[in-house]
């Protein structure tokens, strides 16, 4: 006795929860479903000749690199016995030096090929976004404007020793970074801007704060007689990293390549993003849950009615349908001779009518017929019964008179209940939609193993239902594979497909699972998950490592100068930061999900 209360007490705990789908039936269309604000869509329009934009950065960005490196560190070209002129860009006494011009003009091409980023950080500028783009025009502002004066300055004869360095080099690194960064954007179709914005405005914010403290700090201490805005230039040179669009652009492409190691395509790569903020799935029953091919196991007939005579007459009610079920009762009507039925008009409710022996045939569930025709005391055990093993009740009648009851059968997919354990420790909930009576429903939810289930759920009423959800604060993704899932898919926060849905199933979302693993479902979250962790610690590398110059920004070795950063600096810690944002990577490919 004990022993039996305690297995009643685990079933209680475990028992799934009803929804009630009253309300949702009832209510009217609903308005389409506010996204939250994205930026990918203009990623991908403005990187159309992505790859030829990036050759030309690349192509120009090579001897512009090599004659930055010979600016800086002479000596160690002069036994190498270049020719003449080289001796004459670097000028003598009072020639003027070329060399900075000659920078300029390779850093030229660099900034047309990177003009789609100062386009868009204008744009974001006007919606007061401060995004990675708005970080790297101020950069390339204030390096092309301190360079400007250093050109100048060398083309009169002075040293180059004596002037601030020239950043073109960094300032086409950092261009050609990003042209990359797009490029695998447009490779992997995973545009996640917004997991550089966080970053970005904390770097163009504290860049400006910083430029406006350490410039008043420079200018009210007596004793120093260089021209403060170098300082400031510094400043917004080294808080641009070369590496922080390519760290997250880097994961995202990875976390795609293992999504269709996987079999999971990605038809919206932005919701690597999204995606592990996922708190309930929904999953709709025939097709996603189950294999999709009902079959009909039981035929219940009163008043005396002929089994093949009712069998044949639903058969030529369906014969138009698409509905699995429909296919069933054809199946099972193979070799029987069909009635001639005229008027025949369906719903997406999924049920119908027609005219045949000069009497209304109608066909459906039984809150349809309850309409039209009396349902009888004794037919109510075969239906509960049917309700309670899980199987799908239609009803036909006969003018006001019920001549039959249909049960369908379809198997759950095989790897059904592990799928809803893997979501479970994700702390996800699960819920199930369907059309049939509560009994089959809750006896369905059992099997399955979800948390919730929508029992007589109209199928027009889906995306009612995924809305109340989003109203009550749930990031929802819907599971689906027919026509009437689209609009629930399309409703959601994430839409996911399987693979053998329906085109417009396919239109609707941004997941599909191409192989029908709902195993995969809790995969695509835990890939999300892994993927941000990733982008993020790629990007804390990325600022960390250009940080690291700022403490020889804000000193001074002697009151007459200013302490800047060399340009080898900024491109030895570049190369720094991105090995080690490979290797980050790296970890991220071998990674088991």
């Amino acid at each position: 006795m004990k022993g039996q209360l305690e297995m009643e007490n685990r079933r209680q705990e475990h028992a799934v929860k009803e929804i009630d789908t009253t309300k949702v039936n009832l209510s009217g269309p609903i308005r389409k479903a506010a996204k939250a604000r994205r930026r990918g869509g203009k990623k991908n329009t403005a990187v159309a000749g992505q790859l030829a934009r990036l050759k030309l950065a690349v192509f120009f960005l090579v001897p512009l690199f090599l004659l930055s490196l010979w600016t800086e560190n002479p000596f160690r070209l002069s036994g190498w016995d270049l020719p003449n002129v080289m001796s004459y860009l670097g000028g003598t006494g009072s020639q003027a030096d070329l060399r900075g011009l000659l920078q300029l003009l390779l850093l030229l091409p660099v900034l047309y090929a990177g003009r789609q980023f100062f386009i868009r950080a204008l744009e974001d500028l006007q919606e007061r976004v401060p995004s990675p783009e708005v970080l790297l025009l101020l950069s390339s502002f204030f390096s092309v404007a301190g360079g400007l004066y250093t050109t100048v300055q060398l083309l009169q004869g002075k040293p180059y020793e004596s002037l601030p360095p020239l950043f073109f080099a960094y300032t086409g690194l950092c261009l050609t970074a990003a042209l990359g960064s797009a490029y695998l954007d447009r490779w992997s179709k995973a545009s996640l801007p917004e997991l550089t914005d966080y970053d970005a405005m904390l770097l163009v914010s504290g860049s400006i704060l910083l430029a406006i403290v350490a410039c008043l700090s420079f200018f009210y201490t007596k004793g120093y007689t260089f021209p403060v805005w170098q300082i400031a230039v510094a400043i917004f040179v080294c808080a641009c990293p070369a590496g922080l669009m390519p760290a997250v652009s880097c994961a995202a492409f990875v976390a795609v390549e293992k999504a269709s190691a996987a079999k999971i395509l990605l038809r919206d790569g932005s919701v690597l993003g999204d995606a592990y903020k996922t708190t309930l799935v929904l999953f709709d029953k025939t097709g996603t849950l189950t294999v999709g091919r009902p079959t009909l196991t039981d035929i219940h007939v009163f008043n005396k009615g002929s089994e093949s005579g009712l069998l044949s007459l639903a058969a030529a009610m369906l014969r138009d349908s698409d509905l699995p079920e429909a296919a069933a009762v054809r199946e099972a009507a193979e070799g029987c001779s069909l009635p001639c039925c005229t008027e025949l008009v369906s719903s997406p409710e999924g049920w119908y009518t027609a005219r045949c022996f000069h009497e209304n045939i109608r066909l459906g569930s039984l809150e349809f017929i309850h309409r039209f025709a009396l349902i009888p005391r004794e037919t109510v055990p075969y239906a509960e019964q049917l309700s309670d093993a899980g199987k799908t009740v239609w009803y036909l009648a006969v003018g006001r008179t019920l001549y039959a009851i249909f049960g369908f059968s379809d198997e759950l997919r095989p790897e059904t209940a592990r799928a809803m354990r893997s979501l479970k420790e994700l702390n996800v909930e699960t819920a199930v939609m369907t059309g049939d009576n509560k009994r089959a429903g809750l006896y369905l939810g059992k099997l399955a193993g979800a948390d919730r289930v929508a029992a007589e759920l109209l199928p027009t009423h889906k995306a009612q239902l995924v809305e109340t959800f989003r109203q009550g604060g749930h990031k929802v993704a819907v599971v689906g594979d027919g026509d009437n899932d689209a609009p629930a898919m399309t409703q959601a926060d994430i839409g996911i497909a399987v693979g053998s849905a329906t085109k417009e199933a396919w239109k609707a979302a941004r997941i599909v699972l191409a192989d029908n693993d709902l195993r995969n479902v809790a995969k695509m979250f835990r890939l999300s998950r892994v993927c941000r962790e990733t982008a993020a610690r790629n990007s804390k590398i990325a600022i960390g490592c250009n940080l690291l110059l700022l403490p020889m920004v804000l000193r001074s070795p002697s009151p007459g100068q200013a302490s800047l950063p060399a340009n080898w600096m900024l491109l030895a810690v570049t190369a720094l930061s991105l090995c080690a944002v490979a290797l980050s990577t790296l970890h991220l490919r071998k990674k088991q999900l």
